[in-house]
């Protein structure tokens, strides 16, 4: 059975908390639970940053080392132009062999003699190359050797300057907690006690322990393990990482079955974090078995969550310049149909609708107003279906062509929605007297990623009125194959389909 089949079914087996739905919880999380959630609020920096900070800077020393070493030897051998590609070339050979090398990731550039030791090699790997290359060309070997020489002196300053600031500035990243690896626990008891210890010994690495939580409330869990006080149990673990920004969740239950690992996953794959089991768990087929430590403690990688570092850093410039361009090119038509929205009926010509947003938090998602103002639903209890007389002659067209959700484009700007992505729902969304997130356990997966302008679902055939169980079982597959197979290449073919999707549609009323 394929990985993303073995997902769908555990989704589909499992139990799982309801999600949020704008009425009160049963139960709050704990005062100290609460200010940790707090203080956890603000997303960490992500080491890639700085990776990708470091590559563009060794381009830019590299480069200028490269011209200011160029007057030492003969200039007559190239031409400006040509001084200037040879030195560019030899700045990207020197980046790139050290991206090969690993010198930008950060577990290198937090070592100094590490990271140091990469650097030069880099340096002296890309020159080669480049000076073998010059030699083939025809130039003078004397000539070409001594300017390396020189470029490497150069240049070999300035790396080793900028590796030193580059590590004394994660240094004050982490003490101040700005660059940090979040870790979350689920277990209790003695044998928690040294993975906890060994987690705070790692603190000057970038690791924090944010709490750990546990369901049994007997004896077998004390309330306080290595100086951290329980949070609560796992229904308050999905409370409290949603106001947290969490990193990683790690079922540190010794030796559990398949079963328990299985139960406690359908409860936390709402979630958008890394999910990994001690390395003696009994472990599920469809797991990654990626291994990673925590100093003697092994790890295996049940589940990562779908688009984080470089590919979130992706699909953010997707979204900004492409909402960008989108305004621009429907900023005419959008201020055509909000002059015929409200010659229409009385009114404002924005509708403002709460739906479930990312990690099901809900977001305020901006439309054209198409029905009239009094009988507006914001809440969604009651579907719009064929020929329902709420909706207005203006309200009708653009509810058909999709034209009433040209402001979400907004929302895109502002990050609340994504270009593609599952489609935002209401709050108390349903269909018929059941609301969508009692018709499949699947509900809330969809939830892990940004909600979207337009999806796979909607080019898929499964747009507008969702009028059975069956049509929603059928949409929520679609998100979570989207969520699953995300590239930016996907998120492109979904955007230029998008446009027959809307004209072959016909439930869209």
């Amino acid at each position: 059975m394929s990985e993303t089949a073995s997902r769908k079914r555990l989704f589909t087996e499992a139990n799982r908390r309801r999600p949020w739905t704008g009425r009160a919880r049963p139960r709050l999380l704990g005062g100290q639970a609460q200010a940790a959630a707090q203080r956890l609020s603000r997303p960490s920096m992500k080491p890639q940053v700085l990776g990708y900070l470091q590559f563009c800077v060794d381009v830019l020393t590299v480069g200028l080392a490269g011209r200011l070493a160029f007057p030492l030897v003969e200039e007559a051998i190239f031409s400006d132009l040509q001084r200037l590609e040879v030195i560019w070339l030899g700045a990207l050979s020197v980046a790139l062999v050290g991206r090969i090398a690993g010198a930008y990731g950060f577990r290198c550039m937090r070592s100094l003699w590490r990271a140091t030791a990469t650097a030069l090699a880099s340096l002296i790997i890309g020159l080669m190359l480049l000076a073998g290359l010059l030699i083939l060309a025809g130039l003078p070997r004397g000539m070409v050797e001594a300017w390396m020489l020189f470029w490497f002196i150069a240049a070999a300053g300035f790396m080793l300057t900028s590796r030193v600031a580059m590590e004394l500035r994660i240094a004050h990243l982490v003490q101040t907690g700005r660059l940090e690896h979040r870790i979350v626990l689920v277990g209790g008891g003695d044998t928690l006690e040294p993975l906890v210890r060994e987690i705070d010994r790692e603190r000057r690495r970038g690791r924090r322990l944010c709490a750990f939580f546990d369901e049994r409330m007997d004896d077998r869990s004390p309330a306080m393990v290595a100086g951290h006080h329980k949070a609560g149990d796992v229904d308050d673990l999905v409370e409290f990482a949603r106001l947290a920004k969490i990193d990683t969740v790690i079922i540190a239950i010794p030796a559990a079955s398949q079963q328990r690992i299985r139960e406690l996953l359908g409860r936390l794959f709402v979630l958008p974090v890394d999910i990994c089991v001690l390395d003696d768990a009994e472990i599920p087929e469809f797991s990654r078995k990626r291994r990673s430590r925590i100093g003697p403690f092994k790890l295996i990688e049940i589940y990562k969550r779908p688009i984080g570092g470089f590919a979130a850093v992706q699909k953010r410039a997707f979204d900004i310049v492409l909402s960008l361009i989108a305004i621009a090119l429907f900023a005419p038509l959008m201020l055509a149909v909000g002059i015929a929205v409200r010659l229409e009926s009385p009114g404002p010509a924005l509708f403002r609708q709460k739906r479930h947003g990312y990690n099901n938090k809900p977001i305020e998602v901006l439309k054209f107003r198409s029905m009239y103002t009094d009988q507006c639903d914001p809440t969604a209890v009651k579907a719009v279906r064929r020929g329902d007389s709420r909706v207005t002659r203006v309200g009708r067209f653009i509810r058909r062509t999709s034209i009433d959700e040209l402001p979400q484009f907004f929302n895109v700007l502002k990050g609340d929605l994504s270009m593609v992505g599952p489609r935002p729902h209401a709050l108390t969304a349903r269909t018929g007297d059941i609301v969508y997130d009692q018709i499949t356990e699947a509900y809330s997966a969809r939830h892990k990623v940004k909600p979207g302008v337009t999806g796979w679902a909607q080019i898929s055939g499964w747009r507008g009125e969702m009028n059975s169980p069956e049509k929603i079982r059928a949409r929520i597959e679609h998100d979570l194959y989207y969520i699953e197979n995300w590239s930016l290449w996907l998120d492109l073919k979904i955007v230029l389909l998008t446009p027959w999707s809307l004209v072959t549609t016909k439930n869209a009323y």
